[in-house]
């Protein structure tokens, strides 16, 4: 039984009404209505709860019912708990709604009609709504409207983990929202480690390698790009970083290839055919033994954030990469992109809260290659490491990195469920997940974001 029904209950059987209750409390005839209509509830072991079970318990003992104050209580307690951890999850997605997308209070409570305090008072799970379905199809209308959006449309697909076509409709993307708001932030993110971890764990290096890597012939015929060219909007951003691949590709430069940015993914993630040629490309580009300096975007939703992790696998895993992150993002107006090999640069911005708003620019002029260049030297000096990479050719410096006294302390951790990795922990400085075969390599990741999951994913299965 709920709290609503719990309560009548007790007041049916002691057949006493919300005066006789309000008349031994504090509380309002007005709010122990709304208690019996379930259009309020008060929080599981509070000052509330415990006025009710008082005053149950004083009516039974003048009716020599026998029923103790600790008895009623727990009861009453008992109907919250499901509510509780209900309300603590829409509350707490609410939450993680509104930063995202950037939305005010006072603007969300104009369009669908409640009083901004009490949005606030949701937020802080000090409130509840009386008619939670209806409150929530009301925030599903507005954030639905938000869709058209593209950089919207990029935070609402990664939050539901689902595809644009998944959403096409009203009733699809209110059931997917629905699903989404009631399902605990830390059981999305869940899923996703649990995904990270197990491709980390079947990864075979030899079998990539013999698939994706040995069929692959590196093009070298004349550089097709001359001296530079400006592409715009979504279909403009694809064609610019098609042309920086092929040219890089096609250069005779050796040099270490800078690749970062941190523009909405929806558009291009759902392109199958860029997103395939892509992956090929960068295949191609590490079988010409460039490196790859990355900077991830790490200002992404978890899920999001873990998915990108997890297609990049088998790169890290050629040791032809260092990945990285910025504690905080260049521009918080503009998004933007900045890649730099040997012999290319493409660099360019969208407006945030609109991506077919942007221009990208590629060059291969002397004078902008040269500038591109030492801008990619400044970025990378003020990120820091994602993770760090030992490889099999860098066990010296992994005995090393452990023989530091501080490392010593680190904690080793064996889990069933996986066969090729086991992980080291190093209280709140690292996590390390430690490959055993296919090939033999150690990840120590340093970003707090994702060692707090990983660690508390560990420490709960």
């Amino acid at each position: 039984m709920n709290f609503s029904e719990e309560l009548s209950k007790y007041m049916e059987l002691l057949k006493c009404t919300a005066k006789d209750i309000c008349n031994k409390t504090n509380l309002s005839p007005a709010l122990v209505s709304r208690y019996l209509n379930n259009k309020r509830t008060p929080k599981a072991n509070s000052k509330y709860v415990e006025q009710l079970a008082s005053a149950l318990s004083q009516i039974a003992t003048e009716k020599n019912i026998e029923l103790t104050m600790q008895e009623i209580q727990n009861n009453l307690n008992s109907g919250l708990n499901y509510t509780s951890a209900d309300y603590n999850t829409l509350a707490d997605n609410l939450n993680i709604l509104l930063d995202k997308l950037k939305i005010s209070t006072i603007d969300l409570s104009k369009s669908i009609g409640y009083d901004p305090s009490f949005i606030s008072r949701i937020k802080n799970k000090e409130r509840r709504p009386a008619d939670v379905d209806n409150f929530i199809k009301a925030l599903s209308d507005y954030i639905e409207n938000l869709y058209s959006d593209d950089n919207s449309k990029d935070i609402i697909l990664s939050l539901f983990s689902c595809k644009s076509s998944q959403i096409e409709t009203h009733e699809a993307f209110e059931k997917n929202f629905f699903d989404w708001i009631r399902t605990p932030s830390t059981e999305n993110n869940e899923q996703s480690i649990a995904s990270f971890l197990n491709k980390l764990d079947d990864f075979k290096l030899e079998d990539y390698i013999s698939k994706d890597f040995s069929k692959i012939k590196v093009p070298t015929s004349p550089v097709i790009l001359k001296n530079s060219r400006a592409f715009f909007g979504a279909e403009g951003r694809k064609k610019a970083e098609s042309e920086f691949m092929k040219t890089t590709l096609i250069s005779k430069s050796k040099e270490s290839i800078f690749y970062y940015n941190n523009l909405p993914i929806a558009t291009a993630a759902e392109d199958e055919n860029f997103k395939n040629k892509f992956v090929l490309a960068i295949t191609m580009l590490l079988k010409k033994g460039l490196h790859l300096n990355i900077v991830h975007n790490v200002d992404r939703p978890l899920n999001e954030m873990l998915l990108g992790l997890e297609n990049w696998i088998p790169v890290y895993m050629t040791g032809s990469i260092s990945p990285y992150y910025f504690d905080n993002p260049p521009s918080n107006m503009f998004l933007g992109s900045h890649c730099v090999s040997g012999s290319v640069a493409l660099y360019g911005e969208c407006v945030k809260q609109k991506e077919s708003t942007s221009m990208f620019y590629v060059t291969t002029k002397k004078e902008e290659l040269s500038y591109a260049k030492e801008k990619a030297k400044f970025l990378l000096s003020k990120a820091k490491p994602l993770m760090k990479i030992y490889k099999e050719k860098d066990e010296e410096d992994f005995k090393k990195f452990m023989a530091l006294t501080d490392n010593k302390k680190s904690i080793e951790l064996k889990k069933d469920i996986y066969k090729n990795i086991d992980f080291s922990i190093n209280d709140n400085n690292w996590i390390m997940i430690n490959k055993n075969n296919n090939p033999k390599m150690h990840f120590v990741i340093y970003n707090k974001k994702l060692m707090q999951a990983v660690k508390s994913f560990l420490e709960q299965n």
